[in-house]
Order: structure tokens, then C-alpha cells, then sequence
């Protein structure tokens, strides 16, 4: 069941007549996708526009068209809805059911460690619905929203930004109950310049949380966490971080690339629970207690919590582990990749007693500090003893400079595909790496 899963309930939250109700079975925004009684939303993107495919999702069985193609204005097909603005009305929709919904609602922000923390959040609260993959931006939150279980008591939903205003326009139809901020790091850097950017965008959701609501955060930064106090006086404010300054902190961390274990404590609220979690990586102890500080404002259970770490059971889309050439060990990591993340992943990497190699793709929207990042990327690598590092896109050169001898380069796909098969033995562990744009993932299949 979904928040639209008929005609009716479309009507109620769109505040527009359709006059006969009819079964929703999916919605999309991509006739190359589309299933039949598929509820169409043509939405005008950078590179793509919706309206130019109303006729075709109309011949593959879309049910319903929601289009703000004006030629579509007076059509007698009772099929179509014509809007003034299709992004409008999918932001309408949205805004609609949240003021229906009666559960709780938890928005969730950062510069890493968002999905692994809604799902780990959503993996642990009984009866949870939560964002679709990683549909975290103005067309694909409305849509996680949509296609969310009314029935759910936790709706635990996801927000990403590129630029100024994004998480304010997001959490302003949200208006979340429990605000979570994972991380400020370096990311998206082109359009939100530095640190302080990218800490004023990720806060604009701290005044869009419901009055006597919760924010929790992290609190190794004192400065930002001052930052975050001065703006609400009427919400809960609840930490966590690595030192023993958070209201929820780790003790004896002790992970390599088969385990990761801690001890959360709390002396605040009197905590001392056990990890033994299969999802690794130290970065992971603070999506694990940012997840269980909501976990504990809840009062929710800490045995589904525990059970849920150890399964990993879809609690994360990095760092997957696969056999590889000649058997060899590959952690894919090619999810997405800034600055911060690739750090950490290498730390992870360091862990191996094996030789460790990282294939790095550029970090993309770096801004003016893409050059520097990169050198300081190859400098963090070797200083991690990481054995060699390949370098693919035009930024990576500037790591494998900065990294020396036991760096290379590679400007084809051909040829590093053809390096891999020929080097890669069975005393190697991988870890790939870049930005979504660099398409990273095509390296694990050659």
C-alpha cells in the first residue's frame, strides 16, 4: 500500500478533480521505466524533458499524466492533468501527505553518511517507511514520500543539496519532527564555495523542525555546534561524536575490513550498549550513533537495532566485498566519492595486511580546490602506507604526483582495464573509488 495508490487519493493531495477513480500501481518519471497503470509525471529537468514523452508513456499504459505542457491545457483525454508546474505539483503532493500523516517524522541531511543512516534508522524502528535508493532531492524526495506506506508510524526520509537553499526547500514541506545533520565536510564545493557553505546549507533544516521537536548532530566541531544551539531555542538538541564531550560517544573501536565493534556510551542518558555490526569501516560508528541517538528519543527498541547492525540486511550501498581477479579481494566503494569519504575509505583499506591498492576516479564539484584536494588526497594515501594508487579521470593525476613512485595514472578505460588483468594477483585487496559522475563501477567487470 501507498500514500497513491489510486485515483482518489492523487485528487485529494494534488486539490484537483479526477473524475473517475482508477488503481495506481506505480509512479514514474521515465517512460523507459514506465509499467502499465503507472501514474506519468512529466517533470522539465537540465538535460531531459518529461512533457516530450506524454503521448509515449500514454501508449505504454501510463494510467494517468500529470504534464504542464500547455498544449495539454484544454485536452479532452481524461487521462491527462494539466498543471501550471509539474515540480510545483509533485512538491504539492508531497506537502499534502505529510499534513495527513500522523507518525513521526525524521528528516535526514549531511555531507556523508545519509542513506546508510536512513536505513539504518528505517531498518530499526518497527513499521517504517523510508526514501527510495537515494531519492533525496526535489523530484525524487517527493516521490520516496509518494510511494511511502501510509500505515508506516516512521516516516524516515532523506535530503540531499548541491546549492544554497536546497535542504530549506526540502524540509520546509518536510517539516520534520527529529532533524538529523550526519557530517560537515567538503562536499559539493562549486556552488557552496567551503566548510561554511556547506554547513549553512545543511542547517537550513533546523528551522523547518516541528517546535519542540529534536536536532541531533554532531559534536566534535564546537564551533558549528554553538552555530546550531543559537538558531533554535525551542527544540532538543542531542550529540554525537568520537569524543566523550557527546551525549553519545564510541569506546573501544575496533573494526578491519571483516568487523566493526564498539561500546556506545552515554553518560547523559546512561547507555552502554555493544556493537557487532558486519558494516565496516570507522566512519560507520557515527551513522551508528546518530541512528541510535534517534533510536533512544524514541524509546524505540535496542534489540531490533542490534539484530538489524548485525545483518547489514540493505543497511548500506558501499563497500561491498567481492572475489576478483585471480581471487583477489575488491571493495567496490564506487558509489560516490568527496574528499572526507575517500579518507575514510582509505583508512578502511589500511587495515589489510594484504597489498593495498586504491583506484581512485576524480572528485568531482570541488570548486577551486579540486587541484589541492586531489594532492592532498595522494599525500593522506601514502602516508596510510596504501602500496600502490591508479589514478583515472583528469583530477586523479594530481594524486598520483603527490603520491610518488607506486602511483599511475591512466587516461583510457582500455588501458587500465588491460593494467588490471595483468597486475592484479591473489595477495591483492582493491578498494574503487570516485565520484558518480566518473562511473566507477564500470572497472569491476573486465
Amino acid at each position: 500500500m501507498k500514500f497513491i495508490s489510486n485515483s482518489n487519493q492523487l485528487s485529494k493531495f494534488l486539490q484537483k478533480p479526477i473524475k473517475k477513480n482508477i488503481e495506481i500501481r506505480s509512479i514514474s518519471i521515465d517512460t523507459r521505466t514506465l509499467k502499465k497503470n503507472s501514474l506519468f509525471i512529466a517533470i522539465k529537468g537540465a538535460s531531459f524533458n518529461g512533457n516530450d514523452y506524454v503521448n509515449e508513456a500514454l501508449k505504454k499504459g501510463a494510467c494517468l499524466v500529470i504534464t504542464d505542457n500547455k498544449k495539454f491545457k484544454d485536452s479532452k483525454n481524461t487521462k491527462v492533468i494539466f498543471v501550471n508546474n509539474s515540480l510545483t505539483a509533485l512538491k504539492k503532493i508531497a506537502k499534502n501527505i505529510i499534513k495527513d500523516y500522523e507518525g513521526n517524522v525524521i528528516g535526514i541531511t549531511g555531507s556523508n553518511g545519509k542513506t546508510t543512516t536512513t536505513r539504518i534508522i528505517s531498518n530499526s524502528l518497527e513499521r517504517s517507511s523510508r526514501t527510495i535508493k537515494n531519492f533525496n532531492n526535489e523530484i525524487g524526495m517527493p516521490l520516496s514520500i509518494m510511494n511511502a506506506n501510509p500505515k508506516s508510524k516512521n516516516l524516515v526520509i532523506e535530503m540531499g543539496a548541491a546549492k544554497p537553499k536546497d535542504i530549506h526547500y526540502l524540509s520546509s514541506f518536510l517539516k520534520p519532527d527529529i532533524g538529523v545533520i550526519t557530517s560537515i565536510g567538503n562536499s559539493h564545493l562549486e556552488n557552496l564555495k567551503n566548510i561554511q557553505g556547506v554547513l549553512s546549507v545543511k542547517s537550513e533544516l533546523v528551522s523547518n523542525i516541528k517546535k519542540d521537536g529534536c536536532l541531533i548532530v554532531p559534536s566534535d566541531n564546537k564551533s558549528h555546534l554553538k552555530f546550531w544551539k543559537n538558531i533554535r531555542k525551542d527544540i532538543k538538541i542531542i550529540t554525537f561524536g568520537l569524543k566523550d564531550c557527546a551525549d553519545f560517544y564510541p569506546v573501544d573501536i575496533d573494526y578491519d575490513l571483516n568487523k566493526l565493534k564498539f561500546t556506545i556510551y552515554s553518560d547523559k542518558y546512561g547507555s552502554e550498549i555493544k556493537i557487532n555490526s558486519s558494516m565496516l569501516g570507522e566512519h560507520n560508528v557515527l551513522n551508528i550513533l546518530a541512528s541510535f541517538a534517534v533510536l533512544n528519543y524514541l524509546n524505540s527498541s535496542v534489540d531490533k537495532f542490534l539484530t538489524s547492525l548485525k545483518s547489514n540486511q540493505n543497511l548500506s550501498i558501499r563497500q561491498r566485498q567481492l572475489k576478483w581477479i585471480n581471487n583477489s579481494l575488491l571493495i567496490d566503494d564506487t558509489y560516490n566519492a568527496n574528499p572526507d569519504s575517500v579518507r575514510r575509505s582509505i583508512d578502511l583499506l589500511n587495515t589489510s595486511s594484504k597489498r593495498k591498492i586504491l583506484l581512485l576516479g576524480d572528485m568531482l564539484e570541488l570548486g577551486r580546490l579540486k587541484r589541492n584536494m586531489h594532492i592532498e588526497i595522494g599525500k593522506y594515501a601514502l602516508t596510510k602506507k596504501i602500496d600502490i594508487l591508479l589514478g583515472f579521470g583528469d583530477l586523479t593525476k594530481y594524486a598520483v604526483e603527490s603520491f610518488g613512485n607506486n602511483g599511475k595514472f591512466f587516461d583510457s578505460e582500455k588501458s587500465l582495464k588491460k593494467f588490471l588483468n595483468d597486475n592484479i594477483n591473489s595477495s591483492d585487496v582493491i578498494l574503487i573509488k570516485g565520484s558518480r559522475g566518473m562511473k566507477m563501477e564500470r572497472f569491476i567487470n573486465v
